[in-house]
């Protein structure tokens, strides 16, 4: 394992690299005619078979437009939204999941594989009922299986709020976080970001956010036990008549181009043929205390952990390495119980800092306002049978 490092080296300034893009996997934007049902209709884009809707005729939901009242105020300009006619009826839809293999978590079989990000986005509003004992969202869905609610979002039962259920109403599950000051009969896009990662799952939601697929602080930040999932659920009701709409459901992947900081140094190739990635998400405001690092591109079930120093650098072959370590001067390592981390099958490992207690030879510091700090990540890696670790590049980032 690699000891603390003091380096007195000259720090480089070296060209920046953008982080990945986000790509729509998913959509469903409910051009169907109206009147008319939803079930069995199989427009938009990602999935691999058509809505199947509860109820005696298939008719618990439908479709809707403007010319119907009440009016849905967060709907696209297209004209269609879906809408609920029978009380806790719901819709489901499967997704084509061959066409992200990436995403795949070899265990279940479904969406969620350690170190992916994906992102789930729909409008929707309470546009029936009473302010009270009642639930409307989207659940993300293990088809066939029991529980098969693994994440809701939206409504949760008797919140009148925007949030989520961490595994719907499982006992034991955590109980529903609930966004303050929001109001589910006030129509609203909600976004959702799902951070991967061994163990619990990282959940972000922005209420109405000015931007697509934003990095900014969330309205809602959790880790969460579920989170999987093949297939999605359209379902609201509650004790008097409570109904909802949605529209422009959108599913994607991928980290947002010109997220936080900006990458450094040049990585060595490891075993995997591809060059190690350090990435960041959250917010750059110490205040906010609120910054997860991500590794990617990293062999398999290899073990590792980041470092830190306000001092760059380019030290090819470190300690014997097949690296390059992108940091000098005074080096901190994330060591601590918990902060040594395994990449697992999808290679990647992720860890959310505590800026008041960053790692220095000399023990933790805050970091504060007006500070650089660059990070990077040592791991272990094989080449030719032969046991030796590498590093992956560098990333700077400046707190406010």
């Amino acid at each position: 394992m690699l000891r603390s490092l003091s380096l007195s080296v000259v720090a480089l300034g070296l060209a920046a690299t953008a982080s990945a893009q986000v790509t729509t996997i998913a959509t469903e934007s409910f051009e169907y005619p109206v009147p008319g049902l939803l079930y069995q209709q199989a427009g938009g884009t990602g999935w691999s078979n058509a809505w199947w809707v509860s109820g005696g005729a298939n008719d618990e939901l439908v479709m809707f437009d403007q010319t119907i009242q009440p009016p849905f105020a967060a709907a696209d300009s297209l004209g269609g939204y879906a809408g609920q006619t029978g009380v806790f009826g719901a819709a489901y839809r499967q997704f084509d999941l061959g066409a992200h293999p990436e995403l795949i978590d070899p265990n279940t079989g479904r969406w969620g594989a350690d170190g992916e990000t994906i992102w789930i986005s729909f409008s929707t509003v309470n546009f029936q009922g009473q302010p009270q004992d009642h639930y409307g969202g989207l659940s993300l869905w293990r088809a066939g299986q029991n529980p098969a609610e693994s994440l809701f979002l939206g409504a949760p039962w008797n919140a009148q709020g925007w949030g989520i259920d961490d595994e719907g109403d499982l006992a034991g599950s955590a109980p529903a976080s609930i966004i303050p000051g929001t109001n589910d009969q006030v129509a609203s896009r909600l976004v959702v970001r799902m951070d991967y990662m061994s163990g619990q799952n990282r959940c972000r939601m922005w209420v109405d956010p000015t931007t697509d697929y934003p990095t900014g602080t969330a309205d809602l930040d959790e880790m969460v036990t579920g989170g999987d999932f093949d297939e999605i659920r359209l379902s609201s009701g509650g004790n008097n008549g409570d109904l909802f709409f949605w529209d422009n459901i959108v599913v994607a992947k991928g980290v947002p181009t010109g997220g936080l900081g900006v990458n450094y140094c040049t990585a060595n190739v490891n075993s995997t043929g591809a060059t190690g990635s350090i990435s960041a998400t959250g917010s750059d405001q110490v205040a906010n205390n609120n910054l997860t690092l991500t590794a990617g591109d990293l062999p398999p079930n290899s073990f590792g952990f980041f470092l830190t120093s306000q001092t760059q650098a380019q030290v090819a072959n470190p300690g014997g390495s097949a690296g390059n370590l992108c940091l000098g001067g005074a080096i901190g390592r994330y060591v601590g119980p918990g902060q040594v981390l395994n990449s697992g099958s999808a290679g990647a490992f992720s860890l959310a800092l505590d800026l008041t207690n960053t790692p220095q030879p000399t023990g933790g510091v805050s970091v504060q306002a007006g500070e650089t700090w660059s990070f990077t990540t040592w791991h272990r890696d094989a080449v030719g049978g032969t046991t030796t670790s590498n590093f992956t590049d560098g990333l700077e980032i400046t707190f406010n």
